[in-house]
């Protein structure tokens, strides 16, 4: 199914978060140089490409913003982004939070009359969308330092969603994002008591200690006992702070390292909460309209992960123009050099990223930077990025479409086949690096 809406836009209003932070350090408009559309509306331009015949391909590339240098065929009409729509995410995160961003995981705590050691909690870490049994962990680590032996009553609110499978099941589609505030509650009774701790929380302590001792040694003692007995869920505005003397603080690493894990092993529950983050659909077409200079017969986003949208039995999928991706691109490449911050410290390296969602592995030699997106159900084979040339940052997007099942591993081959072309055809620099650790987030 593709939407080729030209006049008419759907808005979908996503469940808010609740107002996200206004911190961009991203450039302002005006310093962004976005490419023009090219004069020749699907006509190759600047090079032989491949399979410009084929219906079931549409591709462009552009070599820094420079329209005597692109080519491209098929390269405006709408169709399946899947989850190339991660990067566009990533892109409106940047440009309202920042890339030092750090969300904020804070404990309240309030001694128990007569049992030393036991305390009342609140905690609350606002919105953020990481926190898995390592973190978890982290967090004893922590109250253990400041004596607390365990919690009688702890009180979570609205901000505070937990889903510990989030970085072990990066492609799952959980029915509610954020998960449910009851969700959240079970999963702080699984791993915040100690009796309940089987082999997956032993190994994720084992991860937690090896991660200290990669990183300086940071002293991290993970109590062997631990308990909580009652959580309670309220919302912030009917907890009092001020009930509670003792205030704990623990920041999490910087937002770019949290959009490394996204796109390396295309997360769909981070990409999602990001999106419901800051608003959904509706604020995000401002952004697309402000920020990115396209309308809605360019591109039209509904999830942050590039999901289908159902509703009233109607699926809407993330469409976007070969050519619209390409202002993604040159947005997202433009606050990263803003930002001084390298392309493979937020997008899949795949000369040393080995276990993301590209599964291709030959040898580019730190030249290429990129995206994958699949669909089935509304077939998508998607492969856009960088590749660092002599000249300058080349972007290209490749986006399979219309295919059959039989013929998806052909599609699958002809985007690496297009992509080593490129890499074939320009003398390219390594100028991409990688981030080593974007497992945990502390």
């Amino acid at each position: 199914m593709k939407m080729l809406v030209a006049c008419s836009f759907i808005f979908i209003t996503f469940v808010l978060f609740g107002c996200a932070p206004a911190s961009s350090t991203g450039p302002t408009t005006s310093e962004i140089q976005l490419p023009s559309k090219p004069t020749n509306v699907n006509a190759v331009s600047a090079r032989t490409l491949l399979y410009q015949s084929d219906s079931r391909v549409s591709y462009c590339e552009i070599l820094n913003n420079d329209n005597g240098s692109y080519s491209g065929f098929n390269d405006m009409q709408l169709e399946p982004l899947a989850s190339l729509s991660k990067v566009i995410t990533s892109a409106w995160v940047i440009e309202v939070l920042g890339m030092d961003y750090r969300f904020k995981d804070e404990w309240f705590l309030k001694p128990v009359a007569g049992q030393p050691g036991m305390f009342d909690a609140y905690l609350r870490t606002n919105y953020d969308p990481v926190i898995n049994i390592e973190k978890l962990l982290y967090f004893l680590s922590e109250l253990r330092s400041m004596g607390v032996k365990g919690i009688r009553e702890l009180t979570i609110d609205e901000t505070t969603r937990i889903y510990i499978g989030v970085l072990t099941l990066p492609h799952a589609e959980v029915k509610v994002n954020p998960v449910a505030s009851s969700e959240t509650a079970d999963n702080l009774k699984l791993i915040l008591n100690s009796k309940n701790w089987a082999s997956r929380t032993i190994k994720a302590k084992e991860h937690i200690m090896q991660w200290a001792v990669n990183n300086g040694g940071k002293n991290i003692l993970v109590p062997d006992s631990f308990s909580v007995e009652q959580i309670f869920v309220k919302e912030a505005k009917e907890i009092d702070q001020k009930n509670y003397p003792i205030h704990k603080t623990l920041l999490s690493a910087p937002l770019f390292k949290y959009l490394k894990n996204m796109n390396v092993n295309s997360n769909n529950y981070m990409a999602d909460a990001f999106f419901n983050l800051l608003g959904g659909a509706e604020p995000f077409l401002n952004f697309q309209k402000t920020k990115l200079k396209l309308n809605p017969s360019d591109m039209q986003i509904y999830t942050g992960s590039g999901l289908a949208f159902k509703q009233n039995d109607q699926r809407y999928d993330n469409v976007g123009s070969c050519f619209s991706y390409l202002t993604v691109l040159s947005y997202i490449r433009q606050l990263a050099a803003k930002a001084q911050m390298n392309l493979g410290h937020i997008m899949l390296n795949p000369t040393t990223d080995k276990d993301g969602t590209f599964d291709d592995k030959p040898e580019y030699n730190n030249a290429v930077v990129l995206k994958t997106g699949r669909l089935f159900d509304n077939p998508a084979l998607n492969l856009a990025g960088f590749v660092a040339t002599e000249k300058g940052m080349l972007s290209f997007v490749f986006l399979g479409h219309d295919f059959t099942a039989t013929e998806a591993k052909k599609i699958d081959n002809m985007r690496t086949e297009m992509l080593g072309q490129i890499y074939n055809h320009f003398s390219t620099s390594s100028d991409f690096k990688t981030l080593n650790e974007f497992e945990i987030f502390f």
